[in-house]
């Protein structure tokens, strides 16, 4: 994972993308975590001395920040700390994204390595959370439990703040784990079977994981992964499976699943009131991208200059945070920055993920950025390791 000189351009990335990615919560706490905007505030000096690149990240997320600032400084609440704590996450980004795309510091391989160490890391931690559980411990801070109300066997944090940001961040490493191996045989997805052979023991860690941690996200996140699979060889044995699966799961008493069954079913009549009344929790991330894509109002100039940090709902409906707060235009050049650095294409399950699992949006937290982070590498090697292979 790391390698050479400590304080090599391959380590600073990788150092980047790991403490962007897990949530130690006896140093960090729960909430703004004090390592991460100290090495966050030296970001730029590293930038300066690294990696002296205008580059694509630099470009757009420039635009973002100033289109977003114009339009706050029109509020009367302008809160500066959120730009400020927002272009230390860019800068971060933009840190990682320079090494990665400008000073090449990975090889395929080397990047195959650090997601599977990120799954075996988070699935070695559930598993002695769990053994913790089993002789009556509920708080042992050296393997990230901190005594939380909610854990049992089948609910647990493992090196994230909570199930369901490990259940995202480990559907995006296991995706790009999936998506690094088709460039590596010629752009050709691997079959299910060559996949098992090669990466058996971190398919049983991901799955066990997922299926464990307790959160119906991960269901969502294993079902837009099976996508990848839905190849015409597979057609027909994925709709059956699945099928099978959903005509079974009430007979399956694991409430996660049976959340995320629910809340699915609900989600198709398309009335928030029905998806509050079946889950509440996950009404909170479903009704955003329903009222969304239902509701909002392009004839209201609120909708496109943004209400303010931290602006309300509006009539009851819940407009992702991000245009209600700093308006379409700002929103825009935030897709502009995540599909030009990030997606490899508008029509990808990159995209899916990020509908369904981040509600259309993924603000001022580590995780998300992490996940951000990893789009940004697949995209390179979809660009660099296939041309070279040409």
């Amino acid at each position: 994972m790391f390698k050479g000189n400590i304080f090599s351009n391959h380590n600073i990335a990788t150092f980047t993308l790991l403490i962007m990615s897990v949530q130690i919560l006896f140093i960090e706490g729960w909430a703004v975590s004090t390592p991460k905007v100290i090495f966050m505030a030296l970001t730029p000096f590293i930038i300066l001395f690294r990696t002296q690149y205008i580059s694509k990240a630099t470009i757009f997320a420039a635009l973002y920040l100033i289109v977003t600032v114009c339009f706050l400084l029109l509020k009367p609440d302008f809160r500066s700390s959120t730009i400020y704590y927002s272009t230390l996450f860019f800068f971060t980004f933009n840190l990682y994204y320079n090494l990665v795309f400008h000073e090449n510091v990975y090889t395929i391989d080397d990047f195959i390595k650090i997601l599977k160490g990120l799954i075996y890391a988070y699935a070695i931690c559930l598993v002695l959370q769990q053994i913790c559980i089993i002789i009556g411990i509920r708080y042992a801070p050296i393997i990230n439990m901190m005594g939380a109300d909610y854990y049992s066997f089948f609910h647990l944090n493992t090196l994230a703040i909570e199930p369901s940001h490990a259940a995202r961040l480990l559907t995006v490493f296991f995706y790009g784990l999936l998506k690094l191996s088709q460039y590596k045989n010629d752009g050709i997805p691997l079959k299910i079977s060559a996949l098992w052979i090669e990466y058996k023991w971190t398919i049983i860690a991901f799955l066990y994981t997922m299926i464990c941690i307790g959160s119906g996200t991960a269901f969502v996140g294993l079902a837009i992964l099976s996508l990848y699979f839905l190849k015409r060889e597979y057609i027909i044995a994925v709709l059956v499976g699945a099928t099978a699966f959903y005509m079974a799961v009430p007979y399956i008493d694991y409430e996660p699943l049976t959340r995320a069954i629910e809340i699915f079913n609900a989600t198709l009549t398309g009335d928030t009131e029905t998806i509050t009344k079946t889950d509440s929790s996950a009404a909170a991330r479903v009704n955003i991208i329903v009222d969304t894509f239902t509701h909002l109002d392009i004839t209201d100039s609120s909708i496109w200059f943004g209400s303010g940090t931290d602006s309300i709902a509006k009539d009851g409906k819940y407009i992702v945070s991000a245009i209600t707060d700093y308006g379409l235009f700002s929103y825009i050049t935030k897709l502009i920055f995540f599909f030009s650095c990030c997606f490899t294409s508008i029509f990808s399950l990159e995209t899916l993920m990020f509908i369904l699992l981040f509600g259309m949006n993924i603000g001022n937290i580590a995780y998300g950025f992490a996940t951000l982070m990893v789009f940004a590498t697949i995209k390179y090697f979809k660009n660099n390791y296939t041309n070279e292979q040409e």
